[in-house]
């Protein structure tokens, strides 16, 4: 059961479901293996997982927090480079948790080689709920040289 998304909405699309005003989503021709989506979530037996790619970030840079025991912010830098003319991406996202099923304020996240692993445990019970709502909200600085090919 995982649900991965490179628009940043938590699905990804096939090509004829994809919505005219998206933006492609461009191959990275250095790749050679793995999933290509920006970020990817899996619903474990006993915890939430999800992972998202924040090249060019350093550990230094990474910072995430959880408020009202439900909310996991996280953000993460690249630096600036101005010698290149380049001012750095700039990432940062929220996981809305449903606080019923998930013990957010025990969240824990590392950034590991530009990648973002956030992991929040489940409450344990003995008979899942019929529901939870998960929200997951991206924002990414996209700059002009992301397009050039």
């Amino acid at each position: 059961m995982s649900k991965v998304g490179g628009s940043g909405k938590g699905f990804s699309y096939s090509d004829r479901q994809r919505p005219k005003n998206l933006p492609p989503i461009r191959s990275n021709r250095f790749q050679k293996s793995g999933n290509k989506e920006v970020y990817e979530t899996k619903d474990m037996e006993n915890a939430f997982v999800m992972r998202v790619d924040m090249p060019g970030c350093s550990a230094s840079s990474f910072v995430y927090r959880v408020e009202e025991d439900k909310n996991v912010y996280f953000s993460a830098h690249e630096p600036d480079m101005p010698e290149y003319g380049h001012d750095g991406r700039k990432y940062e996202g929220t996981l809305v948790c449903n606080s019923a099923v998930f013990e957010a304020k025990e969240a824990k996240a590392e950034l590991v080689d530009g990648v973002m692993w956030l992991t929040v445990p489940k409450i344990p019970r003995e008979e899942e709920p019929e529901h939870y709502v998960l929200q997951k909200m991206l924002k990414l600085k996209i700059t002009s040289d992301m397009f050039r090919s």
